[in-house]
Formats: structure tokens, sequence, C-alpha cells
């Protein structure tokens, strides 16, 4: 015979699930938020390495310029 399941086992059963629900989802939030700030950190660091780059490119294109111009122009 089926086991009859009463209001107050089915209300602790309840409860128990979702305690269990929100410990996993508040340890899988904060584990991917960890996660980001360190893919943020490690993109932040490369973006500035790049930046640097197109200053150093940017900076011997255009010295290079003034000197071609300047060459141009002395008699």
């Amino acid at each position: 015979m089926a086991k009859r399941v009463t209001t107050q086992e089915l209300h602790r059963e309840i409860e128990q699930i979702k305690n269990n629900q929100l410990t996993h989802l508040h340890k899988c939030t904060h584990d991917l938020w960890k996660d980001v700030k360190d893919n943020r950190k490690y993109f932040e660091q490369r973006l500035d390495r790049l930046d640097n780059r197109i200053f150093w490119v940017l900076g011997l294109t255009v010295s290079t310029l003034v000197a071609i111009i300047g060459v141009m122009i002395t008699p």
C-alpha cells in the first residue's frame, strides 16, 4: 500500500529543497563573480599593453613623418 504523505512532511521537504537550491545558487553566483573579476583583470592588463604598443607605433610614425617633412623643407 502506498504511503500517505502529510502536509507537514511535504512542507519540510519543500523547505529543504528550497534551502539547498538557494545555497547552491549562491555558491555558483559567488564562483562566477570571482571568475569574471579575474577575467576582467586579465583583459584590462592586456588592453593596457596593447594601448602602450599603439602609442609607441603612433609616436614612431609621427616622428618619422616629421623627420621626412623636415628633410624636404630644408634646402
